[in-house]
């Protein structure tokens, strides 16, 4: 997988899980900086309502010895980032940004006194007790001096969206980055979740296709264990169906052999018998022939009866050097008609071709793919067998091109291309099921290399 593929249930499991629990964590945030909305509204109200009755006594003072009735008093305040000492004279501090302000007026709307940092025209609000909102400031009035006097405490609303914000800020901005962990987690925690289902898919996509073997399911979570049962039935119905087919395929051309090969040798002997002009000598030489064919037949069914079988790798479950079977096949199939004298190959490689496949499966394959070569290829153009390596091998001919659309069918069975040379079709079908068996791989390709024509096999067998 790149990490994981997006039709995959790790993808949906993580992205579900992922989105679900931002969407709560987001509506968890938001439920608490509502209830911290309201909260620090009521402490910013409170610390007005302190703010006002703390000033009181000390504006009383003030007012008595620096009063005037002709004009409104303001209160010097520190300027920001002043040094003041301490009041024991004892360290320094750095003065801030003061945000609140105050006016002090009389009944009659009279501005007495005002801080330094507050408007000089005074405030939006009545002289009531209690809280007033306009669209600048958050103001209290604190009745004072016996009714006489009224202390009007204010603060900038911008200042309190500016904390509010602040404070949000400082709570979303650890979620934004802890997400990308979260998603980690979850990653790891579903990986390993899905662990048993993942050995399970890796067992079923490691297995060739003639591996009917039953699944292991010791360490599998109940959501896929009825299903690995059910397949596990499947498979053992199917090896036991495979298994009467193939048994009744071998059986069947094994019992064909005997009576084919008689019925031949009576034919035969026919023949001899005959005299030239007798009118039945074309008869009997059809017979023989169709009897060639039904005894080649019965010849390839019991080939791929043993290639379904499972028949291929070396017993030994090691390399097998193969140039001798190969020099066998060769010497055998030059012998008949069709190769005597049509076969090149150079054996000074074959020597160094070796690879895990049992001799008798390795044979098949050739005998087959020079067969296959023979029949189909010009008679005047040579078989060149090749080898590559020491695990590749060319068989190639000359011929007409076979169409592309025929190429990729070649392989299945009585499968032929558009020829008029006699065949069952199975043979590239064998060869292409014992290659499975045993890890190799068949390609085929025409015209061949470097050729306007032909048809080429190639075998790339398996090393241990």
């Amino acid at each position: 997988m790149t990490m994981f593929s997006t039709k995959s249930l790790q993808f949906a499991l993580t992205k579900r899980l992922t989105v679900m629990i931002s969407l709560f964590w987001i509506a968890g945030s938001l439920l608490a900086d509502f209830t911290m909305y309201h909260e620090m509204q009521e402490v910013f109200d409170s610390s007005l309502v302190k703010s006002a009755y703390r000033y009181a006594p000390l504006i009383d003072d003030y007012l008595i010895h620096n009063g005037s009735d002709s004009q409104t008093v303001v209160v010097k305040s520190p300027e920001p980032g002043e040094i003041r000492t301490g009041d024991r004279g004892e360290g320094e501090d750095e003065i801030g940004t003061d945000y609140l302000m105050y006016q002090v007026r009389d009944v009659s709307g009279r501005l007495l006194l005002r801080s330094a940092n507050a408007e000089q025209e005074p405030f939006s609000a009545p002289l009531l007790e209690g809280f007033h909102t306009d669209d600048d400031f958050r103001i209290y009035s604190a009745v004072v001096h016996d009714g006489t006097r009224v202390i009007q405490v204010a603060e900038s609303l911008n200042h309190r969206h500016e904390a509010l914000i602040a404070s949000v800020s400082a709570q979303f901005l650890p979620i934004i980055l802890l997400i990308p962990a979260v998603i980690i987690g979850i990653i790891f925690a579903v990986r390993q979740g899905l662990q048993p289902v993942r050995r399970v898919r890796d067992d079923i996509e490691a297995r060739s296709e003639g591996n009917l073997s039953p699944i292991e399911q010791d360490d599998a979570p109940d959501e896929i264990h009825t299903m690995i049962t059910a397949v596990n039935r499947l498979m053992e119905k199917l090896d036991a169906a495979l298994r009467a087919e193939r048994t009744f395929t071998a059986h069947s051309a094994h019992e064909l052999r005997t009576p084919i090969a008689a019925a031949l040798a009576q034919t035969q002997r026919l023949l001899l018998e005959l005299p030239a002009d007798h009118p039945g000598l074309k008869r009997a030489q059809q017979t023989e022939e169709s009897l060639k064919r039904l005894s080649r037949l019965s010849e390839k069914l019991l080939q791929l009866a043993r290639a379904e079988a499972g028949v291929g790798t070396s017993p030994t479950g090691k390399n097998q050097k193969l140039g001798t079977t190969l020099g066998l096949v060769i010497d055998d199939l030059e012998r008949v008609s069709d190769g005597a004298g049509r076969i090149e190959w150079d054996g000074k490689n074959a020597a160094e071709l070796n690879a895990n496949i049992d001799v008798d499966a390795f044979a098949i394959c050739m005998r087959n793919l020079i067969e296959n070569a023979l029949k189909h290829g010009k008679d005047d153009s040579p078989v060149v067998i090749e080898i590559k390596g020491s695990n590749v091998i060319r068989v190639s001919n000359g011929g007409d091109v076979v169409d592309p659309r025929d190429m990729t069918e070649l392989t299945a069975r009585f499968k032929r291309a558009q020829t008029k040379a006699r065949g069952a079709g199975l043979g590239l079908s064998i060869v292409e099921t014992i290659m499975q068996n045993t890890g190799g791989k068949l390609t085929l390709s025409s015209p061949r290399p470097d050729h306007a024509d032909g048809f080429m096999a190639e075998l790339w067998l398996h090393q241990s």
